[in-house]
This record gives C-alpha cells, sequence and structure tokens, in this order.
C-alpha cells in the first residue's frame, strides 16, 4: 500500500473517531449547557466628536485619572475611574470594560484585563512620579473601543 493510501484511510478512520466522539459527548451534555453568546471585542481608537462639548456616552468611556497625596519615598497615589462628570462606566455581563493601560511619560507601567461581570474599570496605585510626569489611561470598552486620557502632575 502506499504511503498516501495509507494517510488516507487513517485520517478517514481518525475523523470517525473524532466525529463519533464528539456526537456521543454533545448528546450527553446537550442538556446541561446553554448555548454561549459569543461576546463583542471592540477595538477601534475613540475620541471625542467635539473635545470642547463631549456626550454623555464619551464622557463614560473616557478614564479619570485623579492624583492624591505623595508618600515619603515619592510615589503618587492615583486613582483611575472609567467615567468622568460623575458618569460611571456600567459593568455588566455583555458590556464592560475589559483592560486598562497605565503609562507614566509614555511608557507602560500597568496591564490589567478585567473579566466581564464581576469588576470594574477602576483602580488604585501609587506611581514614583514627579512634577510634570504624564500618567495616561488608555481603557478598552468591549461595545465601544478603546478610549484614553492623559494628566500631568502639577
Amino acid at each position: 500500500m502506499k504511503r498516501r493510501d495509507l494517510f488516507k484511510k487513517l485520517s478517514v478512520a481518525s475523523a470517525g473517531i473524532l466525529v463519533g466522539g464528539s456526537l456521543l459527548n454533545s448528546n450527553t451534555t446537550q442538556a446541561q449547557e446553554k448555548p454561549q453568546e459569543k461576546l463583542i471585542i471592540n477595538r477601534m481608537k475613540m475620541t471625542f466628536a467635539d473635545a470642547k462639548n463631549p456626550t454623555p456616552h464619551e464622557l463614560k468611556h473616557t478614564p479619570q485619572i485623579t492624583f492624591g497625596k505623595q508618600d515619603t519615598k515619592g510615589f503618587t497615589k492615583v486613582v483611575i475611574t472609567i467615567g468622568q462628570g460623575g458618569i460611571i462606566h456600567p459593568t455588566e455581563e455583555n458590556h464592560w470594560i475589559d483592560y486598562m493601560m497605565i503609562y507614566k511619560n509614555d511608557q507602560l507601567v500597568s496591564n490589567m484585563i478585567f473579566e466581564n461581570g464581576p469588576i470594574r474599570g477602576y483602580g488604585e496605585h501609587y506611581l514614583n512620579l514627579q512634577a510634570r510626569d504624564r500618567v495616561k489611561v488608555e481603557a478598552g470598552c468591549n461595545l465601544h473601543g478603546i478610549w484614553e486620557h492623559t494628566e500631568t502632575l502639577g
């Protein structure tokens, strides 16, 4: 028998075993499992349509960066909330902040990934900052894309 014919027979036999095994498995677990929805992950970079008049939708997705006190070692408390102007981004099973990246003077210092549902896009961090250092936060909403905001330590 030629090698090619042998491989064909082996793949047909393997496919039959795999299909049969999956059918058996799917029949026994089908009643227990509900159909899985495909989660949307949007990776478009977003900006304000009018920077002087942001909409509530835009504010809800924009990171708010607040500087707190600096400790004796030079670390400044930085509080990050996704949402500005009192509008907090929702956290729901199909709509949430799925990641947040923090940059100090354009260098990545933190990368957080959030699962859908149990956690809000929020964080408190202590960054070693000097006057005029820039902190940029990039946050990804699974439905509405990537939003960012930068603040400079005064």
